[in-house]
């Protein structure tokens, strides 16, 4: 048994060792070069290391030195390992002398090699045609031709070499230096240069580059069998006739089961019926059975058009594409004049990459039978993939006009229509071409495709679904089958589809963008670029596909090299706004908020008004990036106003985007007076988001662009201090992140605050704040949160007012528990029913001991107060709205149930005395359980008019009882609320808004609302007391006068009436109405001084009268000035002037101006954040006249804080 056990691991050494011999010997023993991923036809290979030519593989790992050689109408890709994308057209050799590796793809590392790395790549290509691509390296490579030495860094180009050295090169990026012993020059995009051997290199400029790289595109050549009817006589020969006729039209109406038995009865009489035979074999072909249609075409034994175009196509699915094409062209060449052989050859030659003679052959068909379909639908896809989107949408138009029955027609023209960004136009003429074609798997599978960028996942696989009952193995089936199961977030199917397409079709770049997908999602970054730079390589014209590479290329963080990919992808398609918005993160991330503004704004101006700034036509739901505040690139520079608009125009385009949402949100947070505003929309957006990653992202990292697993920390100090050597304290930290369906955030805070005053103006504060979200299907998704606040401070009343004498005794205690659970199920994206539920316990403490003394007969009179006083509130609130859109309305109907109490007690000791000698004591005692309850139903209507206008309607009915501290009794009003708005978009720069709203305010103040918070760009949830009502009118014009400038002019007006009691002389309560107008004009400017500089200026004029006993009116008019700066290394700072003047009563203070400071600097890699900020620079005094209910941060005082913050 031992002697055995010795043998065997004997036995495994000796293989152990063989096979490491083996690698360091043939093909490793130079460094790896790259890979094979794809080749078509005759493609044979040369290893360097053993010599000897052999048949290339699809998969084949190449190494330094090896040669590459591609016989007629074959085609290879090659992806390198310096990310260099080669193609290699026919009739070829390609010597990959050294290839310098990437250390982004880390393939050296999967594949070893004994060999040492080049310091640079060297390619040479002795004759033939290539395409290459790479972009915005760092390291350079060079080609050799006989002719001449390319030296290139950063570039896309076409290279030509005929059989006598000739070079050509087209350049369509970037910049190469052509040079050999006779001269050099340097050529640019746009540019050809030709070198003849023996002479000196020369170019001239190109006016169409894009045609030399027409041949490196994909080119689908889609079609029916209908479109191949047997029975239609005319030019054709072979058409069935006699027996096999009956047959033949079975066949052309899709019966195919009774047309496969007429034949078979047929060939039980004749078995060498040719045109039986014929038919069969077209059935087996529709019947995705290949090999039998084969075996039936090669039986015939004088093939005619029909059966050798049947035969091609046989041989064709069988993998046998240039047998295929020589087949047809040789029919083509021996029988009749014939448009279906014309017709065939051109679509074999397009599927052989020969783009020229596959044009001239379709232009011939249409010469030979002008009204002949199927070869006016390929020329117009082959335009289609070229780009050219206007004369592919004359083409498809008139084969359209020509067979509107035409499966291939009508699919034509839903490619077309997709290309245009219109999805509703296209799966109309989808669901035509199906319905002309039941068994048309292409429709199929391009209608999933429009469902699952809707979002409508359970409608696109269903269509993908029926497309793999007609063609279970179909390539494009299965990668769309991959992408829809990535939408529902099941990575392992996904996979397992992706790698089944990628096998049944390996030239689909397609699957592969899903599994670059996949690897991101699990955290593989090597793995996914090189899937994605695969997928770019197979189809690389396609900005998509771009668009996606640029995101993993960010992801990867190779910025610069994202960034032109992002520009490549706009190229190819220039309203597509997927690039823009990509880019616009990016530059946000990268400290370039001025180009990141642009961006945004460029693709809210290609926006379909379907989606928020993206296309809707993309393959997966682009979870993380919708949870990317677009807010954020505005407010880096101090441009609120031109974020506010952008982001209700995005909610006027989608109303129940949550991206549309957390835009309006962050712009809300960035204003003054509109706390409880973004209170709304943020609960809106946490409902709606996704969750994952980046669902309450801080933004103190590179955007993640694909959901991943995911885990932040932010570690924040702060001291300060007044300018009374007051100290200030602000400490936080806060770990989020998520996995792909989980989202978290929690977070703990402490402040602590001297405060400005000599004495009792300190506050200290504990916070705690816990959020998650779970999706636990693409439908249901769950929000749980928890909050707790515990404070203590002293009297903080009127810090408006520097000269106001607070209380020195009086300290309060603050005690905040809040509990919320919300749930979302969506039925459709355009139906969707949000719950909300939250559970609040608030604790407000008071206590106070004062002493004052008065005359009392000549004699001092000292009278002590000890006050204590409790505010506790409980309440619960539960809230359901279903959202839904019906043609041009999006509808909000909703129920909100506020319901709690507030428990007043109030205890004061009132003591009397004279010369220290107690006279009497009054106690004064109260016990008060006021309720606070509300309920509210609503309907909101944004109902688009036309494309440029659009209405808000709602109406409310609103009824509360709201309590009031010291009052035994509620408060209790109804009233019903309409609420009317219109947006008037006048071009694409100029908005107009006017806004006519009546509100009762519940509970603004203690929760947040589902209903969104403003109409027509006027926030209705303004800070009033609850229980107030508030009226509205006002008109804005906002206008983008060049992509730096953006201005707002708003004009409103507002009437406010609070119910409060007051007490008489006699003790009575009285119920009293405290009413105020307020109206207000502003004119606002943001501009884009430079990409690092904004400056905001404008001004503010109010007038405030109020009805009120014992007030006055005044009226106030403010100016601001801020410059706000943002670098990319990392420099940051603001200067903020602010000037306001206040027509008061019996005040001297009123005219005063401000000036604020902040100096920081971001850590290189996003590791932290330092920061000085200066509040109220010169330490102005003032007084500060304010409305009954605001939150203004307007300190009468110098404050200065510094702050480290760690990013981990």
């Amino acid at each position: 048994m031992r002697l055995k056990i010795r043998r065997l691991l004997l036995l495994a050494i000796m293989v152990f060792f063989g096979l490491v011999g083996r690698i360091n010997s043939a093909p490793g023993a130079s460094a790896l070069a790259g890979k094979l991923v794809y080749l078509q036809g005759e493609v044979n290979l040369c290893r360097a290391a053993t010599g000897g030519w052999q048949t290339a593989q699809i998969g084949d790992s190449l190494f330094g030195g090896d040669v590459i050689k591609t016989g007629p109408a074959s085609v290879a890709a090659i992806l390198c390992v310096d990310e260099s994308q080669l193609k290699v057209h026919e009739n070829t050799v390609l010597e990959l002398k050294s290839v310098m590796t990437s250390p982004r793809l880390g393939w050296a590392e999967i594949v070893p090699a004994a060999g040492e790395k080049p310091a640079f790549s060297l390619y040479g290509v002795p004759h033939g045609e290539i395409w290459l691509r790479n972009t915005k390296e760092t390291f350079r490579f060079e080609l050799e031709t006989p002719a001449v030495t390319a030296g290139i860094r950063g570039t896309e180009f076409n290279l030509r070499v005929g059989a006598d050295g000739t070079t050509q090169i087209i350049l369509l990026q970037g910049k190469l230096r052509l040079a050999n012993p006779l001269g050099e020059l340097i050529l640019n995009s746009g540019e050809e240069g030709l070198t003849r051997p023996g002479q000196a290199p020369t170019k001239r400029l190109v006016l169409q580059p894009e045609d030399a790289v027409q041949w490196s595109l994909y080119y689908p050549g889609i079609f029916s069998y209908r479109d191949l009817p047997l029975a239609t006589p005319g030019m054709e020969t072979g058409v069935p006739s006699g027996p096999a006729r009956e047959a033949a039209v079975l066949y052309d109406q899709g019966r195919l089961s009774e047309a496969r038995a007429a034949t078979q009865a047929i060939l039980q009489q004749t078995p060498e019926n040719d045109q039986a035979l014929t038919v069969l074999g077209w059935i087996n072909l529709q019947q995705q059975a290949p090999l039998e249609a084969r075996r039936a075409f090669q039986q015939v034994s004088r093939p005619q058009a029909l059966a050798l175009v049947g035969l091609a196509l046989a041989r064709y699915r069988l993998g046998e594409l240039v047998p295929a094409y020589e087949l047809v062209k040789a029919a083509r060449q021996q029988l009749p004049p014939s448009p279906l052989l014309w017709t065939m050859e051109g679509y074999f030659a397009l599927l052989a990459a020969r783009i020229a003679e596959s044009q001239a052959c379709l232009e011939n068909a249409l010469k030979l039978a002008p009204n002949y379909t199927l070869a006016r639908a390929f020329l117009a896809q082959m335009l289609l993939v070229q780009n050219r989107k206007a004369a592919a949408r004359e083409e498809a138009s008139r084969a359209l006009a020509q067979a509107p029955n035409s499966p291939a027609a009508q699919l034509t023209m839903a490619l077309v229509e997709i290309a245009y960004f219109k999805p509703a136009i296209a799966k109309a003429h989808l669901e035509k071409a199906i319905k002309a074609d039941p068994s048309f798997v292409p429709a199929y599978v391009y209608l999933a495709k429009l469902w699952l960028g809707g979002d409508y996942l359970d409608r696109a696989w269903k269509s993908i679904e029926a497309a793999r009952r007609l063609a279970p193995e179909e390539g494009e089936v299965l990668s769309l089958a991959g992408f829809i199961k990535l939408g529902f977030r099941d990575y392992q199917a996904a996979r397992k589809f992706f790698e089944q397409a990628i096998k049944a079709n390996p030239g689909l770049g397609e699957p592969h963008l899903g599994l670059g997908i996949y690897y991101f999602r699990y955290r593989e970054p090597r793995q996914a670029l090189a899937e994605m730079l695969t997928a770019t390589l197979l189809e690389p014209r396609v900005s998509l596909y771009q668009s996606t590479l640029g995101k993993a290329l960010y992801q990867v963080r190779a910025f610069d090299k994202a960034l032109e990919v992002y520009d490549y992808a706009q190229n190819l398609d220039q309203n597509d706004p997927t690039p823009h918005l990509y880019k616009g993160i990016a530059l946000s991330d990268l400290n370039r908020p001025g180009e990141a503004v642009q961006e945004i704004n460029r693709s809210i101006a290609l926006n379909d008004n379907n989606a928020i700034f993206r296309s809707r036509l993309m393959l997966d739901r682009d979870l993380a990036v919708r949870n990317y505040d677009l807010a954020r690139a505005y407010n880096q520079l101090g441009l609120g106003e031109w974020a506010y608009s952008k982001a209700v125009s995005a909610v006027k385009k989608d109303p129940l985007n949550s991206s549309a949402r957390l835009f309006l949100a962050g712009a809300y947070l960035a204003s003054r007076q509109r706390l409880g505003s973004a209170g709304s929309e943020l609960l809106l957006y946490r409902l709606l988001s996704p969750a994952n990653q980046n669902t309450f992202t801080l933004y103190n990292d590179y955007t993640p662009m694909f959901e991943m697993p995911y885990l932040r920390v932010q570690a924040q100090g702060g001291i300060g201090t007044w300018g009374h050597s007051r100290a200030i304290q602000d400490h936080s930290l806060e770990v989020y992140g998520g996995i792909p369906g989980l989202a978290f955030d929690v977070f703990g805070g402490y402040q602590e605050d001297d405060g400005f005053r000599a004495r009792n103006g300190d506050d200290q504060v504990y916070n705690i704040l816990n959020l998650v979200k779970w999706e636990p299907t693409v439908k249901n998704s769950v929000m749980a949160g928890f909050s707790y606040s515990d404070s203590e401070t002293g009297d903080l009343s009127h810090l408006n007012d520097f000269g106001f004498a607070n209380s020195p005794r009086l300290r309060q205690f603050f005690r905040t528990r809040l509990y919320e659970l919300g749930y979302v199920h969506r039925f459709t994206p355009r139906a969707t029913l949000l719950s909300y539920l939250a559970y609040a316990n608030t604790d407000w403490h008071l206590k106070d001991k004062t002493l004052d003394t008065e005359s009392f007969f000549g004699l001092p009179l000292d009278i002590s107060s000890t006050l204590n006083c409790r505010y506790d509130r409980e309440f619960y609130d539960i809230q359901l709205q279903q959202q839904m859109v019906l043609a041009d309305h999006t509808l909000m109907a909703g129920f909100d149930y506020f319901s709690g109490h507030l428990k007043y007690k109030y205890d004061e000791l009132l003591e009397y005395s004279i010369f220290g000698i107690p006279l009497f004591s009054i106690p004064l005692y109260y016990n008060f359980r006021p309720p606070d309850r509300s309920y509210s139903f609503y309907l909101q209507d944004y109902w688009r008019l036309t494309p440029s206008l659009l209405a808000e309607l709602g109406l409310f009915y609103d009824n509360t009882r709201t309590s009031r501290a010291g009052f035994a009794e509620s408060v209790s009003l109804w009233s019903w609320n309409p609420r009317f708005g219109l947006n008037y978009q006048v071009n694409a720069d100029h908005t107009l808004r006017l806004v006519l709203q009546r509100s009762l305010a519940t509970h603004n103040l203690m929760a947040p609302l589902l209903v969104p918070a403003e109409i027509a760009s006027f926030p209705w949830q303004i800070n009033v007391d609850d229980g107030s009502e508030v009226r509205e009118v006002g008109v804005a014009w906002e206008a983008q006068w060049n992509p730096l400038t953006y201005s707002v002019l708003r004009l409103n007006a507002n009437r406010i009436f609070t119910p409060q009691y007051e007490v008489d002389d006699q003790l009575q309560e009285h119920r009293v109405w405290w009413g105020w107008k307020r109206y207000t004009a502003s004119l606002t400017i943001n501009r884009i001084l430079s990409p690092a500089w904004g400056l905001t200026t404008g001004i503010i004029g109010k007038k405030f009268d109020p009805s009120l006993k014992n007030s006055y009116d005044f009226s106030e008019l403010s100016a601001l000035l801020q410059l706000s700066f943002l670098h990319r290394s990392g420099w940051q700072g603001l200067l903020r002037t602010f000037l306001v003047r206040q027509d008061l009563t019996n005040r001297g203070d009123s005219f005063y101006g401000l000036a604020d400071a902040t100096l920081g600097y971001e850590f290189p890699g996003k590791r932290g954040l330092a920061s000085l900020e200066l509040t109220n620079i010169f330490d102005r005094h003032f007084y500060f006249q304010k409305e009954f209910v605001t939150f203004d941060a307007l300190y009468p005082a110098r404050r200065i804080l510094f702050k480290l913050a760690f990013y981990f």
